[in-house]
């Protein structure tokens, strides 16, 4: 038997300890991550798992989930106890680990409300002994935004301006505007600005200058969800300005100077100035919403009011006291809600009024069913009766179920309600810049409606509904209704009137308890 050359054993001896290196160096296991990202919703939890490969027991290994930086980390544990002076401080106290399958080797962390600054890549990492594996874990965070609003306003040159508001989205949404037979158009102008939290506030507008474009609506649309949220404005026949005889001979003439001479062009020309000067001159003079408006001369029913309502002798001005006057018992009168109806009861056609809201800090102003509940605190909401806005505290808000918040460019001194009984529509706007505040769309109307106004706090300046004259060719105005209640004498509606505390009302779509309401 031959044997192997002495000089032959240092040699082998070393090739077999090099094979053998790569696998001192393994460790005897894999870490393996979800093979898609996790989505997860602002506010809701998000679990990250990782797992073994084969599977073995993780328990008494580290176990590390972090982003950028192996330290500081979203979350540690060694031997079984949390490491919570190792962990990130955004994400102490909101991640736990879930250990229900670690005999198996599958464990996972939980993060509790995600956020949108959550979003990103995670690392979970897997140590025993000397030995350790990673795996990479992609957590895509989406947030669907409020209920996108409307605002309208009407420009000098007759140009209608929407623009459309939406917070709260996560990634950046898209942003699309349609008409009603589903057409799409782009924005004008659109931004997208994160807030404190992350979260992104939409707004994008468009110029209206079609008279054909009754309805038009804003949808925002969050591409990671797969979801959108859609609103549409009516925009009234009556805020699109009349074409006037001489508008209509300015634009032929137009025409006809791009084929006259240079010297009837010059004389044209300054004939147009002289009428675009005329026009202008009557625009300021009868202010910038000029429309034919279907204006209703509205007065207070004080067969209505509640008993803490003052109402003024003009029946055109109300206002909340802290003594309750005593008056007969009536099943119109409010007994619990601090409010009024107006005496006009509408079952057909279109109807529009302004309240003079002033600086007041309080109110309710709307349209509801002539036999609405008026006994006890039944939410003030459609499926109720009403239809209304309020300014409350510091916050705007549309009376739907969940109360929409309005975000308002500026406070409106001065509301315009606009109602179109066979449409089913209800639009207010602010009168004091000409913008849309919000709009109730396709209603169902049955029976009656009237105005209805409501004050929440005492000791302030009245309400007051605007008084109208007649205008230039037949065209109603809204005569300035400023202060004019200063002037009107109040009158109690009854005698006698009993002191008494008035208790603050708090939320118009809750019932308060007998005690929490008005006496």
């Amino acid at each position: 038997m031959a044997a192997f050359p002495n000089s032959c054993l240092p040699g082998c001896l070393l090739i077999f300890i090099l094979l053998q290196l790569p696998k001192l160096d393994s460790a005897p296991f894999d870490v393996i991550g979800p093979p898609e990202p996790i989505l997860a919703v602002v506010g809701e939890d998000a679990e990250l798992p990782c797992r073994l490969s084969p599977n073995m027991s993780a328990e008494g290994m580290e176990l590390r989930w972090f982003r950028e930086k192996i330290s500081p980390a979203v979350f540690v544990s060694r031997e079984g106890r949390e490491q919570e002076g190792e962990e990130m401080a955004e994400y102490r106290g909101r991640v736990s680990l879930v250990e229900d399958h670690i005999a198996e080797g599958s464990v996972a962390v939980r993060i509790q409300e995600v956020k949108a600054s959550d979003d990103g890549e995670y690392r979970c990492f897997f140590r025993q002994d000397e030995n350790y594996e990673e795996a990479i874990v992609h957590l895509k965070v989406a947030a669907l935004g409020s209920d996108p609003h409307i605002s309208m306003k009407v420009q000098e040159s007759g140009e209608i301006q929407l623009e459309c508001t939406s917070v709260g989205w996560y990634p950046e949404p898209q942003v699309q505007w349609r008409t009603h037979k589903g057409e799409e158009f782009p924005s004008m102008s659109e931004s997208r600005n994160p807030d404190e939290e992350g979260l992104f506030t939409v707004r994008a507008s468009v110029i209206i200058r079609d008279t054909s474009m009754k309805n038009v609506s804003c949808c925002i649309r969050n591409l990671l969800l797969g979801q959108e949220k859609e609103v549409e404005i009516s925009i009234p026949a009556s805020f699109f300005p009349r074409l006037t005889p001489w508008t209509v001979a300015v634009a032929v003439i137009l025409v006809v100077l791009g084929l006259l001479t240079t010297g009837s062009i010059f004389f044209s020309w300054r004939l147009y100035k002289e009428r675009s000067r005329q026009r202008r001159n009557e625009f300021s003079s009868k202010g910038k919403l000029t429309f034919s408006l279907p204006l209703v001369d509205v007065t207070l029913d004080p067969d209505t009011a509640h008993p803490h309502l003052f109402l003024y002798e003009d029946s055109k001005s109300v206002r909340l006291e802290d003594s309750r006057q005593k008056l007969p018992e009536k099943s119109e009168r409010f007994d619990s809600w601090p409010c009024v109806m107006g005496r006009e009861a509408f079952t057909s056609g279109k109807h529009y009024w302004e309240v003079e809201v002033g600086d007041r800090t309080d109110w309710a102003i709307g349209v509801c069913r002539e036999n609405v509940m008026k006994k006890g605190f039944d939410p003030m909401t459609p499926e109720n009766g009403f239809w209304a806005v309020e300014l409350y505290g510091n916050g705007y808000w549309a009376l739907t179920p969940l109360r929409t918040p309005l975000p308002l460019a500026g406070p409106p001194r001065r509301v315009g309600v606009f109602l179109d009984y066979e449409s089913g529509d209800i639009f207010f706007y602010n009168m004091t810049d000409g913008s849309h505040i919000y709009t109730f769309s396709k209603a169902s109307f049955s029976g009656p409606l009237r105005p209805f106004f409501c004050l929440w706090s005492c000791g302030k300046k009245p309400l007051t509904i605007c008084p109208i004259t007649d205008g230039l060719e037949g065209v109603t105005v809204v005569a300035d209704a400023k202060d004019i209640s200063k002037e009107i004498p109040l009158s109690p509606m009854g005698e006698d009137s009993a002191s008494g505390d008035i208790e603050t009302l708090h939320s118009k779509l809750i019932p308060l308890q007998p005690n929490q309401g008005v006496p």
